[in-house]
Formats: structure tokens, C-alpha cells, sequence
């Protein structure tokens, strides 16, 4: 990993930790978790359609923050382990939880040490991507934890949107290139990785899956009460990506 890629880690953990220290004080259109607006009316809506029946699955939550969908995937009767690289987070996902389900810090571009090959029947992985520039080492790590026929369900914010909103800080639409945002009126600074599609279904097909869903996913009509200008362009071009795999190798 290079000087500047930690750097943009950092910056991201930095920023994860913030949100999640001001998680109760945030408004809801500024929240990343599972109450805001934006994961609530258009996000789990359209994961939902593609998830498979998780009980009795083993789950990996991949970057599950607070746990908003750890706490899903419990209740329809998976065994979850989740991982995030924000400490703060973990901390709200355990106090949450318990020993219901299992929490590591975790750097996902590093290995995963505490599973064993063929640990888990599901990878899910919620808008946690968008912060990675190598995504072949993640699913690489995502392949060996898989259980032969396993899955892995993620999502992403398309790149159409991401380089029509950051086209001035990036050099071309296919390059994978790095730019760091404000978090909404809060001190949190994020770091994020246009790429453009090609790259997506390339980081799949050559570390060992294929692809059974590929949607890009529209808003429900409630989307609309919270963020009108939002809803109203996703619902001409391509917002958010949901993605379903399986491993082949």
C-alpha cells in the first residue's frame, strides 16, 4: 500500500469515527447507517431483492459499522461475524449486541487471519468498496472465506454518478482515482475511489466469481420526502450499484 493510499485510509477511519462518536446528534439525511434516508428508502430496498434466505447462513458483514445490518441478518437467523476498520463503530456494534454476534477490527485490504478457508455462505459488503482502491485483493480474500458456491452481495455508488458529481477532481472516467469529500455539515472528511464499471466486473470475473446480479437499483417514492433533487436524477441515470457473485474457482 503507498504513502498515499494509507493516507486516504486514514482519513477515512478519521472520518468513520467522528460519524460514529455523533451518531445520536447527527440528522438523518447526514447519517451513513441504515436510519438515514438514503440506505432506508433506496440502498436495502434494492439489496433486498437480491439477497438470498440468510438462516442458518454464516454471514460475513463486511464493513458493518454500527451494525445496522448485522442486526438484520440476526434476526432472520444467521450467524454473523462482522469487521470494520472504525474502532468507534465497533464499539456501538458490541454494546448493541453482545455475544450475539462477533466483531474484529479489520482492514479488509489486509488478510482476513481469523477465518478459515471456506468459513462463510455470504460476503455482504454495504457501500464499504467505495473507500478501497484494490478490490482484487479484497475479493481475492472474499474467495478464500467463501464456502465452494458461496456468495457475495454488495453495493456501490454507481460510477456514472460518481464522476458526473467529482468529473473536476478526476482525470478521466476510466481511471480509478481517489478524491476526498466533507461529510455534510459535520468535521468528517471521507475518502473515496471513482472506477469505472469494466473495473468492477473485472475485479470479479479475475479473482474467482461470477456474476448472477448486476442492478442498478432505482429509489421507492419515499426517497423523494428527504432528497427530491436526488431521487428525481436517479431516477433518469444511474445512481447506486447492487451486485450479486459466486464463487466459481
Amino acid at each position: 500500500m503507498s504513502d498515499e493510499n494509507r493516507s486516504e485510509r486514514a482519513i477515512t477511519i478519521d472520518g468513520y469515527d467522528h460519524l460514529a462518536t455523533r451518531r445520536e446528534t447527527l440528522e438523518r439525511w447526514e447519517s451513513p447507517w441504515a436510519d438515514s434516508p438514503y440506505q432506508k428508502y433506496y440502498v436495502w430496498p434494492a439489496v433486498r431483492r437480491i439477497l438470498p434466505d440468510v438462516s442458518e447462513l454464516d454471514v460475513l458483514d463486511a464493513g458493518c459499522g454500527i451494525g445496522d445490518y448485522t442486526g438484520t441478518f440476526l434476526e432472520r437467523g444467521a450467524s454473523v461475524v462482522g469487521v470494520d476498520t472504525s474502532e468507534n463503530s465497533l464499539a456501538t456494534a458490541r454494546e448493541r449486541f453482545g455475544d450475539r454476534a462477533t466483531f474484529h477490527r479489520q482492514d479488509l485490504t489486509e488478510p482476513l487471519e481469523f477465518a478459515a478457508d471456506g468459513r462463510f455462505d455470504l460476503v455482504f459488503c454495504n457501500l464499504v468498496l467505495d473507500h478501497i482502491e484494490n478490490w482484487d485483493q479484497v475479493f481475492r480474500e472474499f474467495q478464500r472465506v467463501l464456502a465452494p458456491d458461496g456468495e457475495v452481495v454488495f453495493t456501490t455508488i454507481h460510477p456514472m454518478r460518481r464522476y458526473r458529481r467529482h468529473r473536476d477532481e478526476l482525470p478521466s472516467y476510466y481511471e480509478t482515482e481517489a478524491y476526498v469529500s466533507e461529510w455534510g455539515t459535520t468535521d468528517a472528511r471521507i475518502a473515496s475511489y471513482h472506477r469505472p464499471v469494466e473495473a468492477i466486473l473485472e475485479s470479479l470475473t479475475e479473482t474467482g466469481f461470477s456474476v448472477d446480479e448486476f442492478r442498478e437499483a432505482t429509489p421507492q417514492e419515499r426517497f423523494a420526502e428527504y432528497d427530491p433533487e436526488r431521487y428525481e436524477t436517479a431516477m433518469e441515470r444511474p445512481d447506486t450499484l447492487c451486485v450479486r457473485a459466486r464463487v466459481t474457482e
